[in-house]
């Protein structure tokens, strides 16, 4: 009998052994109508080069695809501004679905609203034209995206590893319950032995 509460509690323990496992995580920004894309797992892997993204509409047809180069990344030019879903089976189980909205994408592209007119802008004796006002807007865009993904990859990679210590500590905690609850029944039925004899 002490033999089977013994085997309980090491089951128990052997049980609430943290498991590594991995998700996918990834993001999509817009640069310009430019779509970049990065992919990798929460484990800091990098998804590897070749994978092929597909790019979908909202309705589920293929509009393109792109294909992971080093670093886990993907780029994308986007010809309609409208929802870009995409899409990559990153095999064993691993699969990307990621989401850029329309309204991150330049309002000039076909789909979108119609394009804002540019009055030009004079600054003490500087001109900018509306085609100089778009480049300087791009080159800003890029390099604040430069700046920002590094710090949405980090978001991203902190959430799954918060949620997976959540999810392991809640089993560890059915698990002791288990043990505690086997062990209780052993105890009682150790009682019942004892008084009937």
């Amino acid at each position: 009998m002490r033999k089977s509460i013994l085997m309980a509690l090491a089951l128990s323990a052997s049980m609430s052994v943290p498991v590594f496992a991995h998700n996918v995580v990834g993001g999509v920004y817009a640069i310009g109508n430019t779509i970049e894309g990065e992919v990798g797992f929460s484990n800091g892997d990098l998804a590897q080069a070749g994978i092929v993204v597909q790019v979908r509409d909202a309705t589920g047809n293929v509009i393109g695809e792109s294909v992971i180069e080093d670093e886990g990344m993907f780029v994308f030019d986007a010809t309609k501004r409208i929802d870009h879903y995409f899409h990559a089976d990153l095999s064993a189980g691993h699969v990307l679905e990621l989401v850029l909205p329309a309204d991150e994408l330049p309002a000039t592209l076909p789909g979108g609203s119609a394009p804002v007119t540019k009055a030009s802008v004079t600054t003490s004796s500087v001109s900018m034209s509306g085609v100089d006002q778009v480049a300087l807007e791009q080159m800003i865009e890029k390099a604040v995206a430069k700046q920002v993904k590094p710090l949405r990859k980090e978001l991203a990679a902190y959430k799954e590893k918060a949620s997976l210590q959540d999810v392991l500590g809640g089993i560890g905690y059915i698990f002791g319950l288990v043990g505690l609850g086997i062990w209780l029944r052993q105890r009682k039925q150790e009682k019942n032995r004892a008084s009937v004899y």
